[in-house]
């Protein structure tokens, strides 16, 4: 008998499980018991068994406590096979329990390629004069056995060879030749997906299964249907796609799985599941909405509906108001948001068929905001700590969104009008008294403003600044990079270039700049939990408290304002700032702030600043472990940063789909927050929709 290295599930030669098994050929099999020092039964399951953990070295007995054959060999790592896909070693189970009929375990030795095998097993040769014994024999298993496999596949394997004496055998395997026991390790799992919305099938769907590591493709995948094995397709570049037609389906949940197989014949473990629920009998409807805190610009609903075949119309309703769109061919309704005030919104999406029946999606409450994509920066918050964000809505009026708690936003306070041709905001201390906080606004046309905010807290334009072209620079950030006692600007434009830019009030006698005036503001609730503190960091009042009077101080009441000066220094280029997504100024050693930076693919550098070099890479310490990467979304706007969740600073970023996320650069394996935000205006509540509706058709 062989001798064969101890090893686990998947890491021995398939093959010698067939090997194995071929050496009591002719004998009792419960002796393969005895030798793999198991109890003396030669019973086809146990023979298996104790094959099987010979074949292993003993790390492997795939028997069930429960009782259950199947899960015996799932429980100790086997994959599923495919009928057409089995080789030498693998094993055919056909029943679950003993009590199942018919009932049967073999170890393939040969597949013929029309659904017979010969095989090897025991108690089926010789039945029912020899009981118990071990022979080779060609068998067709009924359709409800399962395939397993346990070891690797090694296509340089020399095959078995028919024992001498024939089907029952004897002790003299002529012509046997050693195994290659080298392991061709099984290709990843791979991922497998629907072209579905929210799982609702109805038709031909089209099932895609893709490679988990593109690099190593897969040659061929093969496709399971509720445990059974359907087709094997051939791999392609964008996956294997495999057209089903859930009519020959009954209504109702499937699930899916995929293989990936390798041009070695070796096969992975399954995908991860996916299910879809067939309806071709009775109209249903299922909206994919973001799953998003706050929503704006054009939000798409991915709209499914069954049976496909037999829509009309299709219907968006908002606020109680249908919205004209035609039909889609995409799957896809867009909500548009930018006319819409802030707050809550409900929607409601309609399904119709060509007979006239119509089902319904919601409606559902979402919340708009124009803070998802307008200019916005960060101020410190009357909860000492944190920080409120403020940005423009799609009106052009200035809101200061207060923090209230931990990733969650209050009710919008207007602290200005006319900020409709802001194309960036950057909050810091850059000219006032110690440790007052100013807003640079930069417009369209390329100019800056200076705003300092009043004791009621509402926003005071104090000045032009002069200097560059504020639009050259796409990255406009801010922070205290030099011991000067303030912040200043670090501007990088469309070709990675930086600049250090530093304001300045210019000196006495310098003209003074007229500045037109401001509109009057809309009046709003108080600012929760502020009472009539002064804000965190700043020398002003905080937004609103008792009393208070909330419109917009009028520009006029200040004629004439100084204009502020802006010095610039060129950085030595660097490659990584150049291509940052998302940059953050954090505080680092002796006061200073350190920037950290992530690109389009998660990666995260830290950098600190000298006056000769820039800003220059902070080298890891040896043996340190690597930073991992970080999952950005792709920004629909500047990201801003502070301490929005906890202490510690992290980044606010809103993605193109309209979700906005807390994330942390410097601690970028801890898992992302979506941030909330509060609205004063009132919608009904509403029951929170089901993913699919349905409507039963009439009878007859």
């Amino acid at each position: 008998m062989p001798v064969h290295p101890p090893a686990g599930a998947g890491q021995f030669d398939n093959s010698l499980v067939a090997t194995t098994a071929l050496a009591y050929v002719g004998r009792w099999g419960g002796q393969a018991c005895v030798d793999a020092n198991r109890f003396r039964s030669g019973q086809c399951r146990e023979f298996v068994d104790c094959v099987v953990s010979l074949a292993s070295g003993g790390k492997i007995w795939p028997v069930d406590p429960g009782g259950n054959y199947q899960v015996g060999f799932s429980s100790a790592g086997a994959v599923p096979v495919a009928p057409a896909a089995a080789v030498e070693g693998d094993i055919i189970q056909i029943g679950d329990h003993d009590d199942s009929n018919p009932l049967h375990t073999a170890i393939v030795l040969t597949n013929h390629g029309d659904g017979t095998y010969t095989v090897v097993d025991s108690n089926w040769v010789g039945e029912p004069l020899i009981k118990e014994l071990v022979g080779v024999h060609d068998w067709t298993p009924p359709a409800a056995a399962q395939f397993w496999r346990l070891g690797a596949v090694n296509p340089n394997n020399p095959g078995w060879k028919m024992p001498k004496n024939g089907v029952t055998g004897g002790y003299n395997l002529s012509g046997y030749q050693p195994p290659d026991t080298a392991i061709n390790p099984a290709p990843p799992a791979p991922t497998a997906s629907t072209n579905t919305v929210n799982g609702l099938a109805s038709g031909t769907i089209t099932v895609r299964s893709a490679d988990a590591d593109p690099t190593h493709p897969a040659v061929r995948m093969q496709y399971w249907i509720d445990g059974k094995s359907a087709q094997a397709i051939d791999n392609a570049p964008g996956g294997a796609l495999l057209p089903l037609d859930t009519t020959k389906l009954t209504d109702g949940p499937h699930v899916i799985t995929t293989q990936a197989m390798a041009d070695d014949g070796a096969i992975s473990q399954l995908s991860a599941p996916v299910t879809v629920n067939v309806t071709n009998h009775q109209l249903t409807v299922a909206v994919a909405a973001p799953n998003a805190p706050l929503l704006s610009g054009t939000v798409p609903l991915g709209i499914g509906a069954a049976p496909a075949s037999d829509l009309a119309t299709e219907t968006l309703t908002l606020d109680g108001v249908a919205m004209a769109q035609p039909m889609t061919t995409s799957n896809q309704l867009n909500l548009d948001t930018t006319a819409l005030t802030a707050g809550q919104h409900q929607i409601k999406v309609a399904v119709t068929n060509r007979e006239g029946k119509t089902v319904t999606w919601g409606p559902v409450n979402v919340t708009v905001t124009g803070a998802a994509t307008g200019p916005r920066a960060v101020l410190p918050s009357a909860t000492a700590g944190h920080a409120d964000l403020v940005a423009v809505d799609a009106t052009g009026r200035l809101l200061r969104y207060p923090w209230i708690a931990d990733g969650t936003f209050g009710v919008p306070v207007p602290v200005a009008n006319g900020f409709g041709d802001v194309t960036a905001l950057v909050a810091g201390r850059f000219t006032g008294p110690a440790g007052a906080v100013q807003l640079l606004a930069v417009k369209k046309d390329g100019s800056a403003h200076l705003y300092g905010f009043d004791a009621t807290g509402k926003a005071v334009d104090q000045g032009a600044v002069s200097g560059p072209k504020w639009n050259t620079f796409p990255r406009l950030f801010a922070g205290a990079f030099t011991k000067a006692g303030h912040d200043d600007l670090v501007g990088i434009d469309a070709a990675g270039h930086a600049q250090l830019i530093t304001l300045s009030v210019p000196p006495a006698g310098t003209p003074a700049t007229p500045t037109a005036a401001n509109a009057t503001a809309t009046p709003t609730g108080s600012l929760p939990g502020s009472g009539t503190t002064a804000l965190a960091g700043s020398d002003v009042m905080p937004l609103s408290g008792p009393g208070a009077d909330h419109t917009v101080v009028p520009a006029a009441a200040i004629a004439v304002k100084p204009a502020f000066t802006a010095a610039l220094k060129a950085l030595p280029q660097n490659p990584t700032l150049a291509g940052a997504v998302a940059i953050e100024a954090v505080p680092g050693a002796d006061g200073i702030d350190q920037l950290v930076s992530a690109d389009g693919t998660g990666a995260v550098v830290t950098f600190t600043f000298t006056a000769a070099q820039g800003f220059v890479p902070v080298k890891t310490a040896p043996g340190a472990p690597a930073v991992p990467a970080v999952r950005l979304p792709a920004p629909a706007t500047t990201p801003v940063d502070a301490a929005f969740v906890g202490s510690d600073t992290q980044i606010l970023v809103t993605g193109a789909d309209g979700q906005t996320w807390i994330m942390s650069l410097a601690h970028p394996d801890r898992p992302a927050q979506g941030a909330a935000f509060q609205s004063d205006i009132v919608v009904p509540n509403t029951q929170p929709a089901q993913g699919q509706h349905r409507l039963a058709q009439p009878q007859g």
